[in-house]
Order: C-alpha cells, then structure tokens, then sequence
C-alpha cells in the first residue's frame, strides 16, 4: 500500500523529529545533571568536610604548640591554658580523630595510608604532652630543675615536641592542598559539563527551530497558525516558561497535540510547585506522576522521601546529643556539689534537693534519709523538700512500706506515675493550686543498699534519661550519706572516750586525797603514842611497816594510773585515727599510707610501696576484684564501700574500705584515697581500758580495808 503524507502523517513525521531531539536533550540533561549532581555531592560530603576537619586538626596542633610551652613556662598565674589543654586531649583531639576517620573511608588509598601515618605520629606528639603534664602537674613540680629544663628543651623552636608539630603541620598542609587539588578539578569538570549542557541547548534550539520552519511549510494555511502557537508554547517552555492559559483543543490531530501539551503544562507546573514546597521543607505536599514511567516525577518523590527521612535522623541526632549533653553537665555539676565539705548533712542535701528540682524543671521534691540509729525502730525521715504542701508533710517521718515513698523502699525499685492519685500532692503557685501531671520517686542507694529517697513532681512529663540521671545521682547523694553517718559513728566514739577520761580523773583525785587523809592521820597517831614511845615501840615499829607498804601499794597505783593516762591517751590517738588511709594512684599501685594503716596491716612501708591492691588480696578476693573497672567507674562519681580480705605476712585480716577519687585545683585526677576501719581493734582497746578501771577500784577497796 502506498504511504500518504497525510496532515496527520506530516505533523507525526516532524514531531517525531523534535521528540527525538527533546528525548536526547532529556536523557542528555539527565546524565549531565546526575553527573554533576554526584560531583556535587562527593564535593559537598567529602573534600569540603575533609578539607574543613585538616584545617581544624592543623588549628588544634598549633594551639597545643602554645599551651605546652605555657605549661612548661608558666608555673604560676592564670591555669586557663592548662585546663585548655586538658580539655584538648580529653575531648578535643578524640572527637576530631573519630570525625576525620568515618571521612576518610571516602578518601582514596593513597589518602588514608597518609591520614594513618599523622595519626601515628600525633598520638606520640600527645604521649609527649601528657609525659610533660604530668610532670609538672603541681606548682612544687617546677622546683625539680632536671624535670624543668628537660620539658623546656623539648618546648623551644628546635626541640623535639615543637619540630615534631612542624612536620605534622606541613604534611597536614599538603593533605589539605591534595584536597583543594582534587575540588579544584571536579569544579572544572563541572563547568565543563555545564558548558557542554548549554551547547546542546542551544544547538537544539536552533534545529528545532527550523524543522517547525520546514514543517510550517510543508503544513497547509489553515494549520499555520495553531502550530505557530504551539512552536511559541515549545519555544518559552525550552526557556523555562510556562503559558497561564492552555492551549485551545480542536478535534483534530492538532487537537490531541494541544491537549497532550496542556497535560505536560499542567504536569510541570505541579512539579515546579511541588519542588518549591519540598525547598520550604514541606515533606506532606500532595504530587503524583504524570505516569508510571514519569521519571522526573517519580526522582522527585524519592528525593522528597530522602529529604524526610534525613531531616528526621536529623533532628533525632539532635535530640540525642542534647540529651547527653545534659546528663553529663548535669552530672558533672552534681558531683562538683557533692565533693564540696559542708559543715551539715541537713545544708547539703538543701542544697542537692533545690539544684536537683530545678535542673528537672520539677515544681516539687523532698528527700527522705533512712533512720535506723535504732535497729528495732527503722523508718524515713524528710530531711529536705521544696515547694511541699506543708500540710501534707507535718509528720516528717514514714515506716517502711507506708505510702508510696515507703514501698519504694521496701522494692528497692524507681516508682515513676504518670497519674497521680488525687490530693497526693497540690502544687501552689500564685494563679492558685493544681495536680501535677507527673510523679518521680527513686532510691537512694549503693550497691543496692538503700540510703534514702526523693521524690519529684512535675507538670510536665518526665523523660527517661531524666529519670536515669536521677538514679545516677541517687548513687551519689547515697554515698555521701553513708560517709556522713561513718563521721558522726567516729564522733560519738570520741566524746564517749573523752566522758570516760573525765570519770577516771575524778577517781584519780579521790584516791589522791584518800591517800593524804591516811598520812595524815598516821602522823597524827606519831604524836600522840610519842609519849608512849617505849611501851608502844613494837607496834609503832609495826606501824611503820604498814606505812611503807601503804607508799609501796600507792607507788604501785600511782604507776597503774600513768599507765592508765598513757592507755587513754593511746585509746584517744585511736579515736583519733581510727580509720587507717592510703592512697593509690592511677594504675591502682600504693603511694601513701598511714601508720594507722600500716599497725593494722602488720607492714612496713618499704614493704608496701609499689605494691598493687590486689597483690595483698586473698586469692578469693582478688579473683572478684576487676581493677580495669574499679578506676573508671570511680572517676564517674561513684564511691566503692566494700569489706576486703588481704594476706599480709601469711595473716589474714579484714578491713571495711571506702574508696574516693581525688582531684587537684584544677580538677585533675590525682590519685584515689581509701578509709580503712578496724572495728574489732578498737572494740578490744576499750574493754582493757574498762578492765585497767576495775582493777583499780579493787585495789583501792583492798587498801581502805586493810587500813580498817
């Protein structure tokens, strides 16, 4: 059959033609565009942030070339060098380390063998700076002049830290060039391609201008005019602009071309809108594709379900991080609280519960201690509160199991309500008095020994990492109980010592004047049998005899009661001292100790210094003892209480340990202090005491009735 270039055969043929440069500009502009858009992002999310982390890496290293050498220079004056420094290796270089190698598993090879070469090499720059910091961590350490002159011989222009920077510094420097190299490169194939991309633009435009010319002429009059619309409508929207009004539909083929033009319009402004909502960050707009096959529409809805699923990772992360952020300076906060020496445990815990509530953003608290002085009589007692209906606490004290601040207690678990019993508690403010929408109640406890507990409400809802900081805390506030109920137990035991030494002056005194009340009357008795002298010499001679002996016995008392006075005075040195001390350093070795500790232990210094804790352990105990984990759950704020069995000298004994991290001027970790008591000791000290009193009474008993 002969083929008839009919008008619909013609318009076919010449927009076959133009579909065929449109369908190559399109998969063209698409390649172009995914292309640079992957350059775009390997720019954005690997040279930029790299080049941004090795500048900030190369900031870092010379700003510690400055603090060293102040710390090394300056022994006195301001320490906000020092505690910079610090902070550089304790958070600083960590967190800039981790950053750069999640980049560098983008980088090439030859990239990160590098980035793992300064690595190597700072980690010894920052091994230097701790030898030295460690060195002359104390004002008293600049007055080792070796020590001294060795760290500033490293600190000057050719020593060995600041030649080391220098070498760091100039291969980070060429790292950095290697990135803005590459960045550098990719830019100016970008531009190249956009370049190319503008090109066939314009080239396309051209062709497709004169083949609607050749079609305009080949197509009758009577078609001139609708295909010279639509040649316009082709034309502005190759330029990027849209017609307000759609293009009249006739019933011929022209017709369909109009409508199916007016379906793209409508379609490209739907996506040009949609785009705009999704840069506002509208990630709920309506949009669906012209098609199935509608690739354009189709990217757009996938990157709108990226944008969303980032933007929420996004604001995720930010809300982990400040949820971290504030446990840590809250927990750093508390701690600095509750190492500072306060003359009363009712003023300190004032001052934790008000802290605590309003770093909670609570609206009520109180915080009950347990009160067990009477072992037959254990119950809470409401030491501090804030903001507390006065009325619903007049009685400050609660058995075990009452309420629901007993039975915290009595489960030894964290109570937390989100509904309130009515009337439990009223928060009163100024507009008057409502419930509160959230209830917290948590034991105060150390190793699952319950001190005490506070109790917080709320109108707003408590999170759950504010109620474990809570808990967290709860184990501090417990071990500052415990430590203060040992100080009061240790006073008690002195005034008690002290009322004793009292009572045995005051018998001392009596027998004084017991003794001087016989001379006297033996005397008395001399003058008047001196005129019987003769008659009476064998029983004067007798008298005498019974007078020596009466000297002799109260020379032996008075030697009983010094060595009463030197017992009492031991006993007080003990009270004094009744807890034996030392102190271990950062690697858990011995570095100090008391005689105290020392007389208890049976050692002698030279014998324990260098020693580790758990070499005098028993074999039992020192299997259970995990010194890896001991150090570092002290130094985030916990206090270790334990009874302990060492082996000294082939002799078992026990002592009950309290172990405390301790911190310099500047809060650095200087070493940890252990409180050591011996209960049994001065328990058997105390009955020889009493016992020396009683043999004292008999044998002034023996001496009254022997002078009868």
């Amino acid at each position: 059959m002969r083929f008839r270039f009919t008008i619909a055969n013609k318009i076919g043929i010449g927009f076959g033609v133009l579909m065929v440069f449109v369908l190559i500009n399109i998969l063209f502009s698409r390649s172009t565009l995914k292309r640079n858009d992957e350059i775009r992002q390997k720019i954005a999310n690997v040279y930029q942030p790299s080049a941004k982390a090795i500048d900030e890496l190369s900031m870092m290293l010379t700003e510690s070339k400055i603090l060293i050498e102040n710390w090394v220079t300056k022994a006195e004056g301001s320490t906000n060098y020092k505690k910079r420094l610090i902070n550089l290796h304790k958070s600083g270089y960590p967190e800039l380390s981790k950053k750069l190698k999640v980049i560098s598993n983008s980088w090439s090879k030859n990239n990160q063998n590098k980035l793992d070469t300064l690595f190597l090499a700072i980690d010894s720059l920052m091994l230097e700076h701790k030898l030295i910091m460690n060195e002359l961590s104390k004002i008293t350490d600049y007055g080792n002049t070796d020590n001294l002159q060795e760290a500033k011989n490293k600190v000057k222009e050719e020593g060995a830290i600041m030649q080391l920077t220098d070498r760091i510094l100039l291969n980070l420097t060429a790292l950095t060039k290697n990135f803005e190299s590459q960045m550098a490169k990719e830019n100016d194939a970008m531009k190249a391609s956009f370049q190319n991309f503008k090109y066939l633009i314009i080239w396309t435009g051209v062709i497709l201008f004169f083949t609607i010319f050749i079609i305009a002429l080949v197509i009758t009059s009577t078609l001139v005019r609708p295909i010279n619309l639509l040649k316009r409508i082709i034309i502005n929207m190759s330029q990027g602009e849209l017609p307000d009004k759609p293009v009249r539909a006739r019933s011929d083929e022209i017709g369909e071309m109009a409508k199916a033009l007016n379906d793209l319009i409508n379609g490209l402004k739907k996506i040009s809108q949609f785009s705009k909502e999704i840069g506002k960050g509208n990630y709920t707009s309506d949009f669906k594709p012209l098609g199935s096959n509608d690739e354009l529409g189709n990217s757009l809805l996938l990157m709108r379900q990226n944008l969303k699923t980032a933007s929420e990772e996004a604001e995720m992360r930010r809300i982990e991080n400040f949820q971290r952020s504030w446990t840590s300076q809250g927990l750093a906060e508390f701690g600095e609280m509750l190492r500072e020496s306060k003359d009363s445990l009712e003023e300190l815990t004032n001052q934790i519960l008000t802290r605590l509530v309003r770093y909670l953003d609570a609206s009520v608290g109180g915080l009950f201690i347990l009160n067990d002085d009477n072992k037959e009589d254990v119950f809470l007692e409401l030491i501090a509160f804030y903001a507390f209906d006065r009325r619903k606490y007049t009685e400050k004290r609660i058995e075990i199991g009452e309420s629901l601040v007993g039975q915290c207690v009595l489960e030894n678990e964290t109570i937390f309500m989100s509904e309130i019993p009515k009337d439990y508690i009223n928060i009163t403010s100024g507009l008057g008095k409502d419930d509160p929408r959230s209830l917290l109640i948590v034991p105060l406890k150390l190793n699952e020994e319950v001190y005490g507990v506070v109790e917080l409400a709320s109108f707003k809802t408590f999170e759950p990492y504010q109620i474990e900081f809570v808990e967290k805390i709860g184990e501090s506030i417990a071990s500052t109980i415990s430590s203060a109920k040992i100080n009061l137990h240790t006073s008690k035991l002195l005034q008690e010592s002290n009322e004793k030494s009292e009572r045995l002056t005051k018998q001392e005194e009596e027998s004084r004047k017991q003794i001087e009340q016989m001379e006297k009357s033996i005397e008395e008795l001399k003058i008047e049998k001196e005129k019987e002298k003769e008659q009476n010499k064998v029983l004067i001679n007798q008298f005498k005899t019974d007078i020596s002996s009466i000297r002799k016995l109260n020379d032996e008392n008075q030697k009983e009661l010094e060595k009463t006075k030197m017992d009492y005075k031991n006993v007080s040195h003990a009270v004094d001292n009744a807890l034996g001390t030392y102190a271990l350093s950062i690697t858990g070795e011995f570095i100090e100790a008391n005689d105290r500790y020392l007389q208890m232990a049976g050692i002698s210094f030279n014998e324990l210094k260098g020693k580790k804790l758990d070499e005098l352990m028993a074999e039992e105990e020192a299997k259970e003892f995990d010194i890896q984990n001991f150090i570092p759950n002290l130094l985030s704020g916990h206090i270790y209480r334990k009874t302990n069995r060492y082996l000294i000298s082939n002799e078992s004994k026990w002592f009950y340990e309290t172990f405390t991290p301790l911190y310099d001027e500047e809060g650095k970790f200087t070493k940890i202090l252990s409180l050591v008591s011996d209960l049994t000791e001065s328990k058997v000290k105390e009955q020889e005491f009493e016992i020396a009193i009683s043999k004292l009474q008999e044998d002034m008993k023996k001496l009254k009735h022997r002078m009868v």
